[in-house]
């Protein structure tokens, strides 16, 4: 009751400064932003809840982390589980599941049906210029998967002067970091090229180094005064440790001992991509971005230890996982002046083809030690899995764009998706060989209004996920399976009053069809459509300008997410809230500026207490934890301190429970990190 008297108090102080005051001067609305619709238009004229991380921002936070700077975004909960690996919450409870959409300026960073919880590991922290997150269903526009949200990374624009800058971090936790960042602006052509390595050794949990190289090309050209575009080329090379969660015994004992010696995970991803744009006339302009996109991950992944009835020896896998991708992305916009509308056709192909190679081990175990020590392969039949699969996703979209008048906007897109999954089981045994065919036409359609800094908007929407390559192809039949469907309406506002900016935004999302493992009468685990949700949920974010130099930012949700007509493992849990969904989230940020050239910051984050599990028996508390950043700035110089979880609170960063298993080891705690001290340098050497 506390807690929600402070809430209403902070709302009540700020609805009083947004009733007093009005400033016409207004700038934030005027952001643009190219998520919403795919093409640049501003703030105000987009139905749907949309938050921008500014280049300032990025530049301020100087994150070691892409969730460093997502958890400042409202309605956005990013957990870490080690080394750059992370969870997503978005519109929907903390998991590893396939319900949001990872862009890089604007297309798919891996192919719809191969979804990766992990795929921000395979981009470039460091060429990342702002970014932009689209809450809710955007299947509209964008396909598969853009159910919870859109996540848009954009990178650099074209460099208009000279650029060097050399950055380099340190931390007394062991993590090391050095950047380069170089901009070539030119008549005929701009280059912009990052590169970067990163390492962390001897960290507060045992067996948790990584490393991680990467580096960023994008040449900038104009060919003649209406065909231009851009080329970039991408390589990330990322190993790390895999040490696991802990169980119940060693998260209370805070014993961050770890069992692995040599579980991995590695990655190498490349991608290429090209974009022209022809501008055949003011009102009149083609895009077209192809993209070829190469992808391995090998690991020896610590979830698929198991034990045998010998103490000393469990059984594990090594697999390899790799996929090719060539993608096709051609769209067309016609500026239709006389009637004030913009009419957006567009065509998407991707042709992917993976393979999957997965070989049994048998792995020793040193009871003394309490640790693995070593693994081999069986002498024969080591091998567990070998398939490839050809995936195809064709894609027409149509997007309409009226002003009705000068304050109210019309938006309405529609796009038809085709998939089809050729499965090749290349083993005599397992799952059988097969073809899967999804269709699906999803709408969206909204309208904004804006009159003097005040202004709103309401959409409905509609998403869709195919089923995952391992949901469906993962059992000793294929079962049959249809797209999880979801259904969105919202509502929202924002206003730009004196020293306050708001925006709040309300919604209800709803599941059908989503897919969960169901016994079968002869034993058998098969994955079914057979599960509904419910989310309702309020975001919303402020920011305060006490004076010029002092500022606030809040950012949070308040959201419910709760089972509907749904069993798991033969338990009713229809009506109980969702495992590992809490209910508040939010980011407090104080700002001050004591003078031009020092930036300071204290950062609060909250969560609140949540269910453990599906039946709802046990729960997690929830955490505090506070972050503080100072910089200074002199001559091409900048140096920084960041006390980064500054009460070293101990916290998970995400918390559950098997229900169905007895024991500490149904409990799984991932460590948040604790206190570090860090400290950077930026050196513009050219500038």
């Amino acid at each position: 009751m506390q807690n929600r008297a402070s809430i209403l108090g902070l709302l009540m102080i700020l609805l009083t400064h947004l009733i007093y005051g009005q400033d016409t001067s207004y700038k934030p609305l005027a952001t643009v932003v190219v998520s919403a619709n795919k093409l640049t238009e501003k703030r105000i004229q987009s139905p749907v809840a949309i938050s921008i991380l500014s280049p300032k921002q990025i530049q301020e936070t100087k994150a070691p982390r892409l969730d460093y700077l997502l958890n400042k975004v409202s309605g956005v909960y990013m957990p870490t589980i080690g080394n750059e690996q992370h969870m997503m919450s978005i519109r929907q409870p903390i998991s590893l599941k396939g319900l949001y959409l990872y862009l890089e300026d604007g297309m798919p960073i891996r192919t719809s049906g191969l979804f990766s919880s992990n795929a921000f590991i395979e981009i470039n922290t460091d060429a990342i210029y702002s970014i932009e997150v689209l809450k809710g269903p955007a299947s509209a526009l964008y396909g598969a998967e853009a159910i919870g949200g859109v996540v848009n990374i954009l990178t650099h624009p074209i460099p208009t002067q000279k650029q060097l800058t050399l950055t380099s971090q340190v931390s007394h936790v062991g993590y090391k970091k050095i950047s380069l960042h170089s901009a070539i602006p030119g008549d005929k052509g701009s280059w912009d090229i990052t590169g970067s390595w990163t390492d962390q050794k001897n960290g507060v949990t045992e067996y948790s180094d990584y490393q991680k190289k990467a580096a960023s090309i994008k040449h900038h050209f104009a060919i003649t005064k209406k065909l231009s575009g851009y080329q970039t080329l991408q390589y990330i090379d990322y190993y790390t440790q895999m040490t696991g969660s802990l169980d119940s015994i060693k998260f209370f004992q805070k014993n961050f001992s770890s069992q692995q010696t040599f579980t991995y995970r590695q990655i190498n991803a490349l991608r290429f991509r090209q974009n022209l744009q022809y501008e055949w006339n003011q009102n009149s302009i083609t895009t077209l971005n192809a993209m070829y996109r190469n992808n391995t991950m090998d690991q020896n992944p610590t979830y698929s230890i198991a034990s045998t009835s010998n103490p000393t020896k469990f059984k594990g896998q090594v697999n390899s996982n790799h996929f090719d991708s060539y993608v096709v992305d051609v769209q067309h916009r016609w500026n239709l002046n006389a009637i004030h509308s913009k009419l957006i056709v567009g065509g998407y192909l991707d042709a992917t083809q993976q393979n999957l190679v997965a070989h049994y081990i048998d792995i020793y175990k040193d009871t003394t030690l309490g640790k693995y020590t070593r693994f081999s392969y069986p002498t024969k039949d080591s091998l567990i899995t070998s398939y490839h699969t050809n995936i195809s996703n064709k894609a027409l979209y149509v997007n309409w764009i009226s002003d009705i008048s000068t304050s109210i906007h019309f938006n309405m897109a529609m796009r038809y998706d085709d998939f089809e999954y050729a499965f090749a089981n290349e083993l005599t045994s397992g799952t059988p060989s097969a073809n899967n065919h999804f269709t699906r036409f999803t709408p969206k359609i909204g309208m904004t209004y804006n009159k003097n800094n005040v202004g709103g908007y309401m959409n409905y929407s509609e998403g869709f996920v195919p089923p995952q390559i391992t949901e469906i192809y993962n059992a000793i039949r294929v079962p049959y399976l249809l797209p999880q469907q979801f259904t969105n309406a919202e509502i929202g506002g924002w206003g730009h009053f004196n020293k306050l900016y708001a925006e709040i935004s309300v919604y209800q999302l709803k599941g059908n069809n989503e897919i969960i493992s169901v016994r079968q009468t002869d034993g058998v685990n098969l994955n079914q459509n057979a599960g509904g949700t419910k989310h309702i949920g309020v975001e919303y974010q402020f920011k305060y300008a006490f004076k010029p130099t002092i500022e606030i930012l809040w950012n949070g949700t308040y959201a419910k997410h709760q089972y509907v007509n749904t069993q798991i493992k033969a338990v009713d849990v229809s009506g109980n809230e969702m495992n590992a969904a809490p209910h508040f989230f939010h980011n407090l940020t104080l700002q001050w500026k004591p003078i031009k050239n020092i930036f300071t910051s204290l950062e609060w984050m909250h969560q609140s207490k949540y269910f453990m599990d599906e039946t709802n028996t046990t729960s997690y508390p929830g955490f505090d934890v506070a972050n503080l950043r100072m910089s200074y700035q002199f001559k091409r110089s900048e140096i920084w301190l960041h006390i980064l979880n500054l009460t070293n609170a101990y916290y998970s960063t995400m918390a559950t429970k098997n229900f169905s298993v007895k024991g500490t080891s149904a409990y799984s705690y991932y460590i948040g990190d604790a206190r570090s001290i860090s400290m950077g340098w930026r050196w513009d050497i050219i500038k």
